[in-house]
């Protein structure tokens, strides 16, 4: 968790170029910042998912909070040295071996979006993708 606020400047300024294509926003003036790192060398074939499913935990946990929070990807799939990802470990003195899977800014949110829900019927595919045709109800 990042809250010195030099450090969280440097996130910032690195995190803007994903940012601005995902979102169109920034995550400055939050209170915290969360960057969700894993070690390959504990499972070399599941750390992406363990850093996504651990980021996805935590942002629905800040949610039930009342907390407002979004993923902000980060994870450079070659790690090559000049990265996003790179930038970020140099920041924090993160060790090279240890992967960044994605930022998470915490904090008050400064509005509510209200979404329309969508019905799980309408996202569902039956036995090929392409088939909307529901089972009947035996």
């Amino acid at each position: 968790m990042v809250k010195d606020a030099f450090k969280k400047e440097k996130i910032c300024e690195i995190a803007k170029y994903t940012l601005l294509i995902t979102h169109g926003g920034s995550i400055e003036g939050c209170p915290c910042i969360i960057v969700v790192c894993v070690d390959p060398t504990k499972d070399p074939y599941h750390y992406i998912e363990d850093g996504a499913v651990a980021t996805q935990n935590m942002a629905l946990a800040a949610h039930s909070l009342g907390l407002g929070t979004y993923w902000t990807g980060i994870f450079n799939l070659d790690n090559s040295r000049n990265s996003l990802e790179e930038k970020v470990k140099s920041v924090l003195k993160i060790p090279d071996q240890i992967r960044v899977v994605a930022i998470l800014p915490i904090g008050v949110p400064a509005y509510s979006k209200e979404g329309e829900r969508r019905w799980l019927r309408d996202l569902l595919h039956y036995d090929e993708y392409g088939n909307r045709t529901e089972y009947l109800k035996l």
